[in-house]
């Protein structure tokens, strides 16, 4: 009810001890049936008021709505205290799933009636539409998720583990990927932080700046604001929505100078998934401090080797670094790379570098070649490669080895071969070695969500907070 709609005539009778209290209830409701009875109040903080009693004459029309009201303040304080969150986390599946609640599943269940939030209808012509789940830099949110709501641990395996979360969700859209993968120029040159994101694309009141701003919707908050802060779960999600409708549509626009007008309605839902991994990322997910772009779809007998290599990096112009001393730090590193790059050429001076770190002595170095240098272009490729070696051997000093990515993998895979071939006991085989080495950044993140075991062959990858990733 509101507050406009009376629940009839009360009367508040004076304070008494808890023997008078009962026998007025006793007597009222055999002399007054039609009344009804309930404490004044039942805050521990009234005072009197919770030794009273409130008594209550109502219609017909205001006994109906006073038992709507308490139908629905129950049914919320059953959602808050003691259905948890694994309900919400089925309700979202479903809705991801194509498993739609019917309209009278709705009304009963905002009704306080419905004995069962997630048990939605089936769709009356086979699978209903899929709701995609937006998120940004969502991957530990998402596992996290599945620790709290499917097992407490997952899946040994990391392509088991992206198993499980297509099968809870099976349309993700993740706007880090999309902002730093899929955008122009102008939004991939900005920081991807979901508020600097925002501000660049929904919250931008200069008339001379590049970036149309999308007119976002306001919210406001309970307690009066009509803006929340970063980090605080509802106004991230409205964050997160804002910059997925705004890079959609900047996308789009681009898009549709050379083909038919598609509206985002039409692309998230009438398009086929090959065009919606080409134009916006369909099922691929950031994964801090890792070369790679996680691929939901990917998969295969080696696990963890599907997974894409983050836009813009190469196996021919990123390269495992090791035999450095331990006092080498990453400003070191990004100092060595970049010292005396003014007077280089044009693909050499907008170079953008990240650093991995695998322990105190070695690392992996990616270069992240702008969008006017073509990844096939070979002559840009062989120079900032020998720009790379030689800036690091010059640096670092001449007795680091510096192997391009696919050289390392290979010489990796010439040193398991000869090993399984000079023992006679039982291994895992090659595609095993190989994805231990290719996923030790994975091992960090396994650590912190309890999939993939833990063994002594963990114990040489650095904690990331000692030598985290660095972007330049």
């Amino acid at each position: 009810t509101t507050p406009h709609e009376p629940e009839g005539t009360s009367l508040v009778l004076p304070p008494c001890n808890a023997f008078l209290r009962r026998c007025l209830y006793e007597t009222i409701e055999d002399e007054y049936p039609g009344l009804v009875l309930e404490r004044a109040s039942s805050d521990p903080s009234a005072g009197p008021a919770r030794n009273q009693i409130r008594a209550t004459r109502l219609s017909p029309a205001e006994k109906s709505r006073r038992e709507r009201r308490l139908r629905r303040e129950n049914w919320d304080r059953m959602l808050l205290h003691d259905v948890g969150f694994a309900v919400v986390f089925r309700a979202m599946s479903d809705a991801c799933n194509g498993r739609v609640f019917s309209a009278e599943q709705t009304r009963r269940f905002l009704d306080g009636l419905s004995p069962e939030l997630s048990m939605p209808a089936k769709a009356q012509d086979g699978e209903g539409r899929k709701i995609p789940l937006v998120i940004h830099n969502g991957l530990h949110d998402l596992m996290f998720l599945l620790t709290h709501c499917h097992n407490a641990r997952l899946p040994e395996s990391f392509e088991d583990t992206k198993k499980v979360i297509r099968g809870y969700f099976p349309v993700v859209y993740d706007t880090k990927i999309l902002g730093t993968e899929y955008s122009d120029a102008i939004i991939k040159s900005g920081n991807s932080a979901l508020g600097d994101l925002f501000d660049t694309t929904c919250n931008t009141s200069d008339a001379n700046s590049d970036v149309p701003s999308l007119k976002a919707p306001l919210i406001v908050n309970q307690d009066g604001r009509s803006q929340g802060q970063a980090h605080e779960a509802a106004w991230d999600a409205y964050m997160t929505g804002c910059v997925f409708n705004a890079l959609c549509n900047r996308i789009l626009e681009s898009k549709n100078r050379f083909s038919a007008d598609l509206t985002l309605d039409d692309l998230l839902h009438e398009s086929a998934d090959g065009m919606l991994r080409e134009w916006i990322g369909l099922n691929k997910i950031y994964m801090h401090v890792s070369l790679y772009t996680i691929d939901l779809e990917s998969s295969g007998p080696a696990p963890g080797m599907h997974d894409p290599l983050s836009s813009g990096l190469s196996v021919d112009t990123t390269f495992r670094v090791s035999g450095i001393t331990t006092s080498v730090s990453t400003r070191d590193i990004l100092q060595a790379l970049t010292t005396g790059n003014e007077s280089e050429e044009e693909a050499i001076r907008e170079l953008r570098y990240e650093i991995i770190w695998v322990d105190d002595t070695s690392f992996f170095v990616g270069t992240r070649m702008t969008d006017c240098v073509s990844e096939d272009d070979a002559d840009a490729t062989g120079l900032v490669a020998s720009h790379v070696r030689s800036k690091l051997h010059a640096g670092l000093g001449g007795d680091v080895e510096i192997l391009p990515l696919g050289e390392y993998f290979k010489k990796k895979h010439e040193d398991v071969t000869e090993t399984m071939m000079s023992t006679t006991s039982e291994t895992g085989g090659i595609v095993d070695s190989l994805v231990s080495v290719a996923m030790s950044p994975l091992k960090i993140l396994g650590r912190a969500f309890s999939y993939g075991k833990r063994s002594s062959e963990d114990d040489g990858i650095i904690d990331s907070a000692k030598k985290p990733r660095k972007s330049r």
